[in-house]
């Protein structure tokens, strides 16, 4: 089979989603755990019949990626509800979502414990069963038979399944088309760590006494990233998940599937129709939207998305992409793996204390975790650079504005009345920086360049190839206001002036 050869060849291709094991006619795909404790397909040639679905199934082996000709939209959201609040990783919109679904008579399909406090892939059918279901899990759930479960509802319900990419990914392949009454949603995901150094971790936690709840991202101290565990006979365990011996190994990169650092499934390449995260940054480029009690960020990539969102009971407000990703970058960029990760997971395979190999790796190699939080900045700055680029070569024209609108609610006016009002092209505000110099940013990426003086403005306009200018009436620039009113006559370009209706 393709998939074993393709394992072989280069074993990060697979991210064990499990479509292959769900779409065997023959039950003859077992996963199986490696030594790092991450599951992989394992075909039985008694049992296979050469029927090749399995490899016309696999995300990976038929993997095509995407054209970008345009940004997704983005929205701040918030169920204002505090009960969900409270049990939500950040704004309730995977719960505001659900509730259309389930009050329809519909299932959820998403990540939940066990009673052993393992991750499994699991339904909700009401909202009781929904509590299992909400808040993140920073473990690679197993899906089980759980694709073949949505493919059987889906003949009479409405039906959502969240998950991370390479899940959402590998559902789309087993089912093979979309289906109207199907909303798949997926999270921003930073990596999933191995299931058995979670099991090696919660069970060390549990061994002398008895575990009530677990939570990856707990409120109890607000909207943050806290880890919570709670226990029948003792104190909770409340600590930054940056502390916390389990979640640091993993926010460093050390403790997560060799797919995640080559993740196929990043934008544009996602299956999704929602992609679903923390606004991070949301009380500076939103500070409307800001609730101490957690704001959720929403991308839409269908139609269908758009209309669930819709329905959905939640205050949102639409963001520029540029924000949105920028405090979320692995929406964009996978890990990094810090380069200590193939010595911690050798460590873990020769020693049976697991935890004492934890504790050991999680004293900080400083040197190591700052090269890798430089790599990873480096890889999502050029796959944003990238992303900006492919959706401006679709652009019929780029526009200059000029305006001397400069400060809080009218720039913000400036940047929606253009927004608004073109569509395909691409925009650069020309405004006054208040130092005697100039400054354009870029509509999309937010990018800003800053000029010495007016005369700069011809190498500007002929390096971004803008073809028209608009200019908000009356000019004004200050002392550079005769300079700039001079070099518009004499630039060559067609100069339309507007002025922006009071509100």
């Amino acid at each position: 089979m393709k998939i074993e050869e393709m394992i072989a060849a280069k074993r990060a291709d697979c991210s064990g989603c499990e479509a292959c094991a769900n779409i065997c006619p023959k039950g003859a795909i077992e996963m199986i755990r490696d030594a790092e404790g991450f599951a992989y397909p394992k075909i039985n040639p008694e049992l296979c019949i050469q029927c090749g679905r399995c490899d016309a199934t696999c995300p990976a082996l038929n993997f095509k990626a995407k054209e970008i000709n345009s940004l997704p939209k983005v929205f701040a959201a918030i169920y204002d509800d505090e009960k969900i609040l409270r049990h939500s990783s950040s704004g309730g919109i995977f719960s505001a979502l659900s509730e259309i679904f389930l009050k329809s008579g519909g299932i959820v399909f998403g990540a939940g414990f066990d009673k052993n406090w393992r991750v499994v892939h699991t339904s909700a059918k009401n909202f009781d069963e929904l509590e299992n279901l909400r808040g993140s899990k920073y473990v690679q759930s197993k899906i089980g038979d759980v694709y073949k479960k949505v493919q059987d509802a889906l003949k009479s319900t409405n039906v959502l399944f969240s998950g991370v990419p390479c899940q959402c990914a590998g559902l789309k392949h087993f089912l093979g088309r979309d289906y109207e009454n199907l909303l798949i949603v997926e999270i921003i995901c930073h990596g999933v760590p191995s299931p058995a150094l979670w099991e090696k971790y919660i069970d060390e936690l549990g061994y002398a006494h008895e575990i009530t709840n677990v939570n990856f991202r707990s409120k109890r101290h607000g909207w943050s990233s806290r880890f919570d565990v709670n226990f029948a006979d003792k104190e909770p365990l409340v600590i930054q998940t940056t502390k916390n011996l389990y979640g640091k190994l993993f926010l460093n990169g050390i403790s997560e599937r060799p797919s995640c650092n080559a993740c196929k499934f990043k934008f544009p390449n996602g299956q999704s129709d929602l992609t679903l995260g923390d606004a991070w940054g949301v009380k500076d480029f939103l500070p409307e939207m800001y609730d101490s009690r957690g704001v959720s960020i929403v991308f839409v990539h269908t139609d269908k998305g758009k209309n669930f969102l819709e329905q959905a009971s939640l205050k949102t407000q639409e963001i520029k992409f540029a924000d949105a990703v920028k405090k979320n970058p692995r929406f964009l960029s996978p890990t990094i793996a810090d380069p200590r990760r193939r010595k911690f997971f050798a460590a873990l395979a020769k020693n049976a204390d697991w935890f004492a190999v934890m504790q050991k790796y999680f004293e900080d190699d400083e040197v190591a975790v700052k090269e890798t939080a430089k790599k990873n900045g480096v890889a999502f700055r050029k796959k944003f650079s990238d992303v900006i680029a492919q959706v401006k070569k679709n652009f019929a024209q780029n526009i200059l504005v000029v305006s001397s609108a400069r400060e809080g609610d009218a720039q913000k006016n400036l940047e929606k009345f253009f927004e608004d009002g073109l569509t395909n092209c691409a925009v650069y505000f020309l405004q006054p920086t208040g130092d005697g110099q100039l400054v354009c940013t870029e509509n999309f990426s937010g990018a800003k360049t800053k000029l010495q003086n007016v005369s700069a403005l011809t190498d500007f306009v002929n390096r971004y190839k803008i073809n028209a200018i608009c200019v908000e009436k009356p000019l004004n620039f200050g002392d550079d206001s005769s300079a700039l009113i001079d070099w518009l006559k004499t630039c060559g370009l067609p100069v339309k002036l507007f002025t922006q209706k009071k509100k």
